[in-house]
């Protein structure tokens, strides 16, 4: 673990990574780290600097947490630097959405039901498969189970706080089968979105090498039949009978009111809203 040095506690689009670097061992990368590979960069003084910048400001917005780093790992037990910088969320009366493969979020209820009675409050789970088996090769020992998913869903909506669902990474002969079977069970539970992505999976140039190693070392029966089809190390990849396949599932979460659109989910993850005084602002889906 190392310490992370930043002026810039935000990004542009109001992301919020104080854990920076790969968390668990997951067959993707979004870029390549210096030394160990499971290395992870902290930033230590979060809280205050976020504290700061919010207080500063003269509008409020939506805050996203974890697309560089689960804000839930390991590290979070000890620093509790999520916990305190969702206390500064709070107290600044401004919205989130945390993205985690973690139960350990569960901790933090107080502070999640505290937010969501003033705006948007929402956490995005990745469920790229029903196999826990085939999940642990995807995402690496580290993360929790298929039930445990459920379960976390389950509290969370119990408690007002939104369900996003992120189906990433769609792996072409290693869960792109199953994709609508996923779908169906997500729709007998109140989630609010599903990521779609237009079932794309886009590799860096820079960690192809790297995901094309892991995908044979970890799936290498579903690597051979892929490399027999395909050949080669190509930049994205999209399911068999792909068009069908994104049609059917548009369709179905049409049907159910479910968001699939990965557009109109960025629309709303940007979207104010104050609960206490009604909409700041309104936003259609077109």
């Amino acid at each position: 673990m190392y310490k992370i040095e930043s002026k810039n506690i935000l990004t542009p689009q109001n992301g919020l990574n104080i854990y920076r670097g790969r968390t668990e061992d997951s067959i993707l990368l979004t870029e390549i780290p210096g030394g160990d590979s499971m290395d992870i960069g902290v930033k230590v003084d979060a809280a205050d600097q976020l504290d700061t910048v919010l207080k500063s400001r003269r509008s409020k917005s939506i805050i996203l947490m974890g697309n560089l780093g689960d804000p839930y790992n390991k590290y979070e037990e000890e620093y509790c630097l999520t916990r305190k910088c969702l206390k500064v969320i709070e107290n600044n009366d401004y919205g989130v959405v945390i993205t985690t493969k973690q139960s350990r979020i569960l901790r933090d209820m107080d502070i999640l039901q505290g937010i969501a009675r003033k705006t948007k409050c929402a956490v995005e789970i990745s469920i790229p498969t029903l196999d826990d088996k085939k999940l642990k090769k995807i995402e690496g020992e580290e993360v929790i189970s298929i039930k445990e998913r459920f379960e976390l869903i389950k509290e969370l909506t119990k408690e007002g706080i939104s369900i996003l669902i992120q189906l990433a990474p769609v792996i072409t002969y290693v869960n792109d089968n199953e994709l609508m079977d996923i779908i169906e069970e997500l729709a007998q539970y109140d989630i609010l979105g599903v990521d779609l992505g237009d079932l794309r999976l886009a590799i860096k140039k820079s960690v192809r090498d790297f995901f094309y190693m892991e995908y044979q070392k970890r799936f290498p029966k579903e690597y051979q039949a892929f490399d027999e089809e395909y050949s080669g190390k190509p930049g994205e990849l999209t399911p068999r009978d792909y068009k069908k396949v994104l049609s059917d599932m548009t369709e179905f979460c049409d049907e159910r009111g479910i968001i699939s659109s990965s557009s109109k989910i960025k629309a709303w993850k940007r979207q104010y809203e104050n609960k206490t005084e009604g909409e700041q602002l309104s936003f259609e889906f077109t």
